[in-house]
C-alpha cells in the first residue's frame, strides 16, 4: 500500500438536522455528512420543545460554532480528496459516529450492542440513503469549488418540502409551491446549464441533497419513537460498511497527519451536531435557522485560503435566490403552524 501525504497548510496546524421547512437550512454539505450524526435536529423534535428561548446569546454562539464545524468538515473532506478516494474518506470518517452510537447505547442501556429498532425497514432504508448522500457529496466536492457545492446543496430544503407533501401528506400552499419553484430557478442560475456549468460534480451534489432530504423526511415517520443511539447507529453503519468494502482496492496508507484529518471529518461533524442540538434547546428556531446560510461565507473563505478559488457571480446570484426562497418557505410554515396552534 502506498503511503500518501498531502501538502498541509497552516490551517491544520492551528486547528450534521434540519429537515422541516420551518428550519430552512441545510447540511447542506456538512449536514449531509452530519445529518446522520445529528438525530435530535428539529426534523424530529416538536417545535414546542426546542423553541423556548432561555439563553439566546449562547444559542446564537452555539449555532455559529456548529456551522463552522460543518464547514470544516466540508473543507477538510475537499482537501483530502486531493490524495484519497472519497470511499476511503467516507469509511474513516464514519468510525467516529459509529463508536459514538455504541457509547450512547452502553450509557443508555448498559449494552453497547443493544441496537434493537422498532422500525427496521425505515432504519435500513435511511442507512442505505446515507451511502449516496455522503459519497456523492464528497465526490462532488473533489470536482468543484466549495462555494458552488454549498449553494447547490441548499436545494435540500426545497426537496424536503416536496417530499413532505408526497410522503407525509403535509399540505403545501400555493405560496410555498411558488417559493419552491423560485428556489429551483436559483439552482439553475448557479448550475448555468448551457454555459459549461453543468458537469458531473453539480449533479452529484443534487443527488446528495435529494438523498439527504428523503432521509430526513423518513426520519420524521418515527419521530420521538426511537432512542438516540439507534438513530446515530443506523444512520452511520450503512456508509461505514459499504465504504469500508469499497476502500479495500483503492486504499492509500495515510501518514499520521492525514489519519488525524480523516478522523476530524467525523469529529467535527459530531461537535457540530451537538452544538446544533444545544442551540435549538436554548434559542428560537426563527433566530437560529438563518445562521445556516453563513456556511456560504465560510465556503468562500476556505475556497480562497486553501484552494485559491473565487466564486463566480452566477453562483452568488443563485445562492441569493435559493436562500430567499428557503427563508420564505420557513416563514410561511411558521405562520401556518402558529395559526393552527391558535
Amino acid at each position: 500500500m502506498e503511503t500518501m501525504r498531502l501538502p498541509h497548510r497552516r490551517l491544520w496546524g492551528q486547528l450534521i438536522p434540519v429537515s422541516s421547512p420551518d428550519l430552512p437550512l441545510f447540511r447542506r454539505s456538512a449536514r449531509m455528512n452530519a445529518a446522520f450524526i445529528n438525530p435530535d435536529s428539529q426534523a424530529v423534535a416538536p417545535p414546542a420543545l426546542v423553541n423556548t428561548p432561555i439563553k439566546p446569546l449562547l444559542a446564537f454562539a452555539l449555532m455559529g460554532t456548529a456551522i463552522l464545524c460543518f464547514s470544516l468538515v466540508d473543507a477538510t473532506a475537499k482537501w483530502l480528496t486531493q490524495g484519497y478516494d472519497p470511499w476511503q474518506i467516507v469509511f474513516v470518517s464514519r468510525i467516529v459516529p459509529v463508536l459514538l452510537a455504541m457509547f450512547l447505547a452502553h450509557r443508555e442501556t448498559g449494552n453497547a450492542f443493544n441496537l434493537y429498532t422498532r422500525f427496521p425497514k425505515l432504519q435500513i432504508l435511511r442507512a442505505a440513503l446515507t451511502i449516496p448522500m455522503i459519497w456523492c457529496f464528497f465526490t462532488g466536492l473533489s470536482l468543484m469549488p466549495l462555494a458552488e457545492a454549498i449553494t447547490i446543496a441548499f436545494a435540500a430544503p426545497l426537496f424536503i418540502t416536496i417530499l413532505s407533501r408526497a410522503i407525509l401528506g403535509e399540505q403545501i400552499g400555493r405560496r410555498r409551491w411558488s417559493a419552491v419553484a423560485l428556489g429551483f430557478a436559483g439552482v439553475l442560475v448557479a448550475l448555468r446549464p448551457g454555459f459549461g456549468g453543468l458537469g458531473i460534480g453539480p449533479i452529484l451534489i443534487l443527488i446528495s441533497a435529494f438523498a439527504y432530504a428523503l432521509s430526513m423526511v423518513l426520519l420524521r415517520r418515527f419521530a420521538g419513537q426511537e432512542p438516540t443511539h439507534n438513530i446515530f447507529f443506523y444512520s452511520s453503519i450503512g456508509a461505514f460498511v459499504v465504504a469500508g468494502f469499497n476502500s479495500v482496492s483503492i486504499w492509500a496508507q495515510p501518514d499520521a497527519i492525514d489519519w488525524g484529518l480523516l478522523l476530524l471529518v467525523g469529529i467535527w461533524g459530531v461537535f457540530g451536531g451537538y452544538a446544533v442540538i444545544r442551540a435549538y434547546r436554548l434559542g428560537e428556531a426563527s433566530m437560529l435557522a438563518p445562521l445556516e446560510y453563513t456556511a456560504l461565507i465560510w465556503s468562500v473563505i476556505f475556497d480562497a485560503w486553501l484552494f485559491n478559488l473565487t466564486p463566480i457571480p452566477a453562483v452568488l446570484v443563485g445562492a441569493a435566490i435559493i436562500i430567499g426562497s428557503n427563508v420564505y418557505i420557513a416563514h410561511r410554515e411558521h405562520q401556518v403552524r402558529k395559526a393552527t396552534a391558535q
